[in-house]
């Protein structure tokens, strides 16, 4: 089994609300994996949140996080976090090794989505793909960065471009057009270095 790893991006808010707002989601919405009285009612569905296993760090622009290990929540963590705060949050993931991708979400709605491989699990219809493909120009608004800082690496791969996956997709960048670990360098150009 590949990495699974979930982190988040909060601009504008302190580290303390962040930390009471992972709290509070955690204790409403987080359940263990094998809790079989989970209600699939509820507004959102996270398994095994737990704050204190979290990793907080601040910078001058906002708050990241790293979400403990077996935590699992996505866009209903991202919403949640989102709701709780009353603010933007850009949660950032890795899925099994094998892509990179993001949900942005601001008072709770979702306003963006990013997955460079939409079709991974199942063919795709386009509508599909277009609820997937991102918007760099969005991204850029909300972290006040330049769009062309950015959009190279909100694009769908194509099978071209994973064959020369070490290909970068800007010169300053670490890791390759088709690395998981692309999300770094995309952090980094946010402002939110991956410094854990």
């Amino acid at each position: 089994m590949g990495l699974f790893l979930q982190t988040a991006i909060i601009p504008d808010c302190s580290e303390g609300a962040v930390r009471n707002a992972v709290a509070a989601v955690a204790e409403q919405y987080s359940h263990p994996l094998e809790d079989e009285s989970f209600n699939e009612e509820d507004a959102y569905h996270i398994i095994d949140l737990i704050p204190k296993d979290c990793k907080y760090q601040s910078t001058k622009d906002g708050v990241s996080i790293l979400f403990n290990e077996d935590c699992n929540g996505y866009e209903d963590l991202a919403g949640a976090i989102s709701e709780e705060l009353g603010k933007a949050v850009l949660l950032l993931y890795i899925y099994d090794g094998d892509f990179w991708g993001y949900y942005l979400y601001d008072k709770g709605l979702e306003i963006d989505h990013f997955v460079p491989m939409p079709d991974y699990f199942d063919e795709t219809t386009q509508d599909t793909m277009a609820q997937m493909k991102g918007n760099a120009g969005i991204i850029a608004k909300y972290f006040h960065v330049d769009k062309a800082s950015i959009e190279r690496y909100i694009v769908f791969w194509t099978n071209a471009m994973r064959r020369s996956y070490s290909e970068k997709a800007y010169e300053d960048d670490e890791f390759g057009q088709c690395e998981d670990w692309q999300m770094v360098d995309f952090m980094r150009k946010l402002g939110y270095p991956y410094e854990w």
